[in-house]
């Protein structure tokens, strides 16, 4: 395999990364590793934005009140904006507003990240390697976890996954660096945006959480102009008197209309079909037992990570502007 070496697009060279981090002081009921606290997650997240020069701007996004060892952090990190969502989906779509409603510019790359991830130190050092190659020009959104490949052989009628994770077998998978950078078909909530897309696609972004189900994988479907339900689902949605009891006719109709309405709107044209590209290997790592990155080291890298924590909290002053 021949290793390309990243280049900038342009006169305008790379990118400016916005990092929007979306937080909730409490836990679900989710299957986590030995090593999961939510704080380590954070120290990695603010580890990997410390590596990156400039330092990117850090808004933490807080769904109600969170523990003051967390808060301390993000305060030292950056800005933090409370509000009281309640739920997910409300957290979600107040975090797309307020990325939009920012005076970045469209060449920004806007990160939006949820509380239980480690990142690795050098994982917004790839993501913004990959934003600024001329190789990857073509992509507005980028994942860094997830592995789900798009099949490129198939239509986008009839999207499927490769089989193989990641870049496995993809001759049209694009090295730069460390990273091989292949064509994704979905990851979660935590991606990167080219902020000219997230502000055309703020208001699809917005609107998919109402879908149900894996709204996240609906959003990256739809974004890319490939078809996000199948038939069944649409008939079952839109004919639910015979498999659903009658109190959830009314919602699951509602449902099925949004749905159909997403279904033409993944049949946008040419020129609003988004590209996602992912890492190879994963450059972060949701914290949940069965849906782990592949690797054997994150258990050290938290460990790492909590060292990394008490060092800077014992020579960082008080304030989002410390080197």
């Amino acid at each position: 395999m021949t290793t390309r070496s990243p280049r900038p697009p342009g006169p305008s060279g790379s990118p400016r990364l916005r990092i929007v981090m979306r937080s909730y002081g409490g836990e679900n009921m989710k299957d986590r590793p030995s090593y999961y606290t939510k704080l380590v997650c954070l120290a990695s997240l603010v580890r990997a934005a410390r590596a990156v020069s400039p330092t990117p701007e850090i808004v933490f996004v807080n769904d109600g009140p969170i523990p003051g060892d967390r808060e301390a952090v993000m305060r030292a990190a950056g800005e933090v904006v409370r509000l009281e969502a309640g739920s997910n989906r409300s957290s979600y779509r107040e975090a797309v507003a307020l990325a939009v409603g920012r005076p970045w510019v469209d060449t920004d790359l806007v990160w939006f990240g949820e509380d239980d991830y480690l990142y690795r130190p050098d994982a917004f050092r790839r993501l913004l390697e990959g934003a600024a190659a001329a190789e990857l020009a073509e992509a507005d959104y980028f994942a860094l976890y997830g592995g789900s490949a798009f099949d490129t052989s198939t239509g986008r009628l009839h999207a499927r996954e490769r089989r193989e994770r990641g870049a496995t077998g993809d001759p049209s998978a694009i090295p730069l660096g460390q990273v091989r950078w292949y064509r994704g078909l979905a990851t979660t909530s935590s991606f990167g945006v080219r902020r000219g897309a997230l502000v055309q696609d703020a208001r699809l972004l917005r609107l998919v959480p109402f879908t149900g189900g894996a709204w996240d994988r609906t959003t990256c479907l739809t974004a890319q102009g490939l078809r996000p339900f199948t038939r069944r689902e649409l008939v079952e949605d839109l004919l639910p008197f015979t498999s659903q009891p009658a109190p959830e006719w009314p919602r699951s109709l509602a449902r099925g209309l949004l749905r159909v309405m997403l279904s033409t709107r993944a049949l946008r044209r040419v020129s609003r079909r988004r590209v996602m590209r992912s890492s190879d290997p994963d450059q972060i790592c949701h914290l949940e037992l069965g849906v782990l990155a592949p690797g054997d080291d994150w258990a050290e890298l938290a460990q790492e990570t909590r060292a990394w924590l008490d060092a800077w909290h014992t020579s960082a002053p008080t304030g989002a502007d410390q080197s």
